[in-house]
């Protein structure tokens, strides 16, 4: 008897690696605004003045945060646009084949027009199938 395996889309890798880093973020987040020290209803709290030799300490909570939040924004970032990367890998990097216009038509289907070694072909494309529409003639120069 063999076992059943166990694959999971990508999509939903993606899914949970950004719910990961939105709960990581919230929990910055919550850190970050969490009281310094308890202090009971009767406290009064007076302002005091700033001495302006005396600067903040390089190791305050709010250094911390700041430093989390821009690793945060370029981690981010930079997986934004390494996903952005991927879907583009055929246009113009040197390749042979390359898409030069993509037009959705709804519900996850696209007329896509593509040229291969001086050749254009109209191709439609939706979720579990790809045709070859037409070939398409080179088109006049308009003077």
């Amino acid at each position: 008897m063999s076992r059943p395996t166990f694959t999971v889309p990508i999509h939903r890798l993606r899914r949970l690696a950004q719910w990961a880093v939105a709960l990581v973020f919230a929990g910055g987040l919550l850190w970050a605004a969490a009281p310094t020290a308890p202090r009971s209803a009767d406290t009064v709290i007076f302002p005091q003045p700033i001495e302006q030799s005396a600067a903040r300490p390089a190791d305050s909570p709010s250094t911390g945060y700041i430093v989390f939040v821009v690793l945060c924004l370029g981690g981010g970032a930079w997986l934004w646009f390494r996903a952005k990367g991927k879907g583009r890998s055929l246009k113009n990097h040197g390749s042979e084949i390359s898409i030069d216009e993509t037009r959705p038509l709804g519900n996850r289907q696209y007329l896509v027009l593509t040229s291969c070694r001086g050749r254009s072909f109209l191709i439609g494309v939706s979720q579990g199938r790809i045709d070859l529409v037409s070939e398409v003639p080179p088109s006049e120069p308009t003077p």
